[in-house]
């Protein structure tokens, strides 16, 4: 570790932990809940991705103000504070989202997505800003990303081993479309992310705000003056808009493309173990040979991996488990190494007179994320219900190249804007912008 560093390994490791349970929701969010809705519940593939799709874009507007007021409120415990207000309302909706009764409507599914997308914001939004300012540092800001994404792989895996010991009671069900997995999914956690707040809270000291905070309204020149800001939201949006079709639509391709749903929950282990192991190698590399390379290397990677995907058919369940590994190598290097480029472009615009905004830039991030994620199911789940696409249909072409033809398009797109528009951010300087202050 660096002995230079400004937290001890455990704090490091105490703000990592609360990504574990937030990252449990992530596979039931945008892997298995489109599809029971869907299917189980009998919505409809584009009912359902219109309503996840909605629900999503009003959570990219709340993401800027959310990110704005974490900057604003004033004291020690601003980021905090926020982390606490959201955690009621999170356990709230998502209990109700997880668990619905036997006949619901669409309106069911908007409105506690629409407030499960605004209490996670409420959360993580503070959360990642929070470890952008914990330790100021390039390498400290990549040890608290890492921390973070390595406990979040861990969840995701926790989340993804459960199919595999949970049996369906149901004939046709798949394992993971199963409600009672989703529920199970919401107790596990709904008692881990308390605990990996407390823990947050008691080890990791939040640091007071050093600047004035700046109007929301300067986050358009903070886009317009900052190339490098806008070529990383590009590529992030892109590279998520590419991940998020897969996620989609995963349960769908393994059921009806392979004809293989018994190897649902050991190719989601295999995807996100892969990212586990991978990711103290893609993190050297960052080291040595800057963050940006690393990243643009795994994003094309990872899309090169997926070029044979619309080519499978039915029992090809081991050449779609090699993609699964290669894919899922790249993914330690996806999910750690952009929020440490952030951390340091919102270091560096601080240091040049930026104000206090790490929150609006995390902001900014949140909205690219979840804005790609909601155009990701809506697209996703639209292009197969315009061409005809039914749950257990054997025509699975369609399905075949919205799966696995549009992500390598978009990853190769990102690859582009990452090498070509972005500099390695450790040195980074940004010339200053001037901006209007405002009092707490």
């Amino acid at each position: 570790m660096n002995p230079n560093a400004n937290l001890s390994l455990g704090q490091v490791l105490a703000y990592g932990a609360t990504g574990l349970p937030l990252a449990i929701m992530g596979i039931p969010l945008y892997v298995y809940l489109p599809p029971f809705y869907a299917q189980q519940l009998g919505l409809g593939l584009g009912a359902v991705g219109l309503a996840l799709m909605i629900s999503r874009l009003w959570d990219v507007i709340l993401d800027p103000i959310v990110g704005f007021y974490a900057d604003l409120i004033p004291g020690r415990h601003r980021r905090k504070t926020l982390m606490l207000i959201g955690l009621p309302l999170f356990l709230l909706a998502t209990y109700f989202l997880l668990n619905p009764p036997p006949q619901v409507g669409i309106a069911y599914l908007y409105l506690w997505a629409m407030l499960g997308f605004l209490a996670w914001t409420l959360i993580t939004i503070p959360y990642t800003s929070f470890g952008a300012e914990a330790d100021p540092t390039p390498q400290g800001r990549t040890r608290l990303s890492a921390s973070r994404e390595g406990f979040g792989l861990i969840g995701v895996i926790l989340a993804a081993s459960l199919p595999v010991f949970l049996t369906s009671h149901t004939s046709g069900e798949t394992q993971a479309a199963n409600g009672d997995l989703l529920s199970v999914v919401f107790w596990l956690m709904a008692i881990l992310l308390p605990i990996g707040l407390v823990l947050l809270f008691v080890a990791v000291p939040e640091k007071p705000a050093t600047r004035r905070p700046i109007k929301l309204s300067a986050g358009w020149p903070l886009l317009r003056d900052n190339r490098q800001l806008r070529g990383t939201l590009v590529g992030f949006f892109l590279n998520n808009l590419a991940n998020g079709i897969p996620a989609a639509l995963f349960i769908l391709f393994i059921n009806d493309r392979l004809a293989a749903p018994q190897a649902l929950g050991p190719l989601l282990l295999l995807y996100f173990g892969a990212g586990i192991v991978a990711l103290p190698f893609w993190t050297w590399v960052a080291h040595r040979y800057g963050k940006r390379s690393a990243w643009g290397f795994s994003i094309t990677l990872a899309g090169f991996s997926f070029l044979a995907v619309p080519f499978l058919h039915s029992g090809d369940v081991t050449a779609f488990a090699m993609v699964c590994l290669i894919s899922g190598f790249s993914l330690g290097a996806d999910m750690a190494l952009p929020a440490s480029i952030q951390g340091d472009l919102a270091g560096a615009d601080a240091d040049a007179g930026g104000g206090d905004r790490a929150g609006l830039f995390f902001g900014l991030f949140g909205l690219v994320t979840k804005l790609a994620l909601a155009i990701a199911v809506g697209l996703g789940y639209g292009l197969l219900s315009l061409a005809g696409y039914q749950s257990g249909d054997s025509h699975t072409d369609a399905l075949a190249w919205v799966y696995g033809g549009l992500p390598v398009l978009f990853k190769l797109a990102a690859a582009l804007i990452v090498f070509r528009y972005l500099h390695d951010t450790e040195s980074l300087v940004i010339s200053s912008t001037k901006i209007k202050e405002v009092s707490p």
